[in-house]
């Protein structure tokens, strides 16, 4: 009897270690191939941007004193992406979201439901990395007041895995804006808030009202685990990005950013001397 016991201990035993042995071996091969899918992506299709600088001067025969004029370059992205190569993979990609110096530059796509990509890779392979998707609710331009990205906290680092780096100030000043590329306008994402929340709550909802959408802002700088100074306006559109923490069961990190549009370009003035710069928006 007391062989048999310590056979259905030790069986058990190899049956749990060669479990944990396997579950390691897909999590290592699932994340690999996810990074492989969106690397390889980031290189066909986005690209480092060199801002050019453009100057028109008086030419000789002018009087020292007349006005120069000084294009300035329009503020972009550190990257620029080409979506007519990312649509190639897939229709469902609406943007790419970019934050330099972290692993964060990654397409955003957008389905029916929030469970599609959620285990599944842009080839449609099944994958436990999943996708960045956009929550299906929200338009896929980015127009609403708050639109919810959605991601996995994997432990390489990956998909969103830098999130709740941002629990730590120092990570914050750092790293205090993302970018949000799109077919129609890019945009810079400044962050002014970073919080942990349930999976179901108000957070989630869409908002629709602007008391709605205050007592999310409210809510967001209250809780936020760093702290900043950047104003969120009546008219700011706000991104949501969410990813799964441990802190307690179904617990949430959502940090959250207002989309300001940029790639205008500007004009300085320069007379007898002095600058006249345009108001920052």
């Amino acid at each position: 009897m007391r062989r048999f016991v310590r056979f259905v201990i030790g069986l058990t035993a190899c049956v749990v270690l060669f479990y944990s042995v396997f579950q390691m071996y897909v999590y290592v091969t699932q994340t690999r191939a996810s990074s492989e899918l969106n690397s390889g992506l980031a290189q066909e299709a986005v690209t480092i941007r060199i801002p050019e600088v453009k100057i028109v001067t008086p030419s000789q025969e002018q009087a020292p004193e007349a006005e120069t004029t000084e294009t300035v370059p329009p503020e972009t992205a550190p990257v620029s992406v080409d979506f007519q190569q990312l649509k190639q993979t897939s229709d469902d990609i609406i943007a790419w979201l970019y934050s330099e110096d972290t692993p964060i530059s990654l397409p955003v796509v957008q389905a029916d439901d929030n469970q599609y990509y959620l285990r599944l890779l842009l080839d449609g392979s099944p994958n436990n990395a999943g996708t960045l998707f956009a929550d299906y609710r929200n338009k896929p331009d980015f127009s609403d007041w708050n639109t919810i990205i959605y991601g996995h906290n994997m432990k390489n680092d990956t998909m969103f895995g830098t999130l709740e780096e941002y629990r730590k100030q120092e990570y914050y000043e750092e790293h205090p804006v993302m970018y949000l590329l799109t077919p129609e306008q890019d945009y810079k994402v400044v962050l002014f808030a970073g919080f942990v929340t349930p999976a179901v709550s108000s957070t989630y909802n869409i908002l629709e009202t602007v008391e709605e959408r205050d007592a999310l802002i409210n809510k967001a700088r209250s809780a936020s685990t760093f702290q900043t100074e950047v104003e969120v306006t009546e008219t700011d559109r706000v991104l949501s990005l969410s990813t799964c923490v441990y802190d307690y069961e179904d617990a949430r990190y959502v940090l959250l950013g207002v989309l300001r549009p940029i790639g205008e370009s500007q004009e300085l003035t320069v007379e007898d001397g002095e600058t006249s710069e345009p108001a920052v928006g």
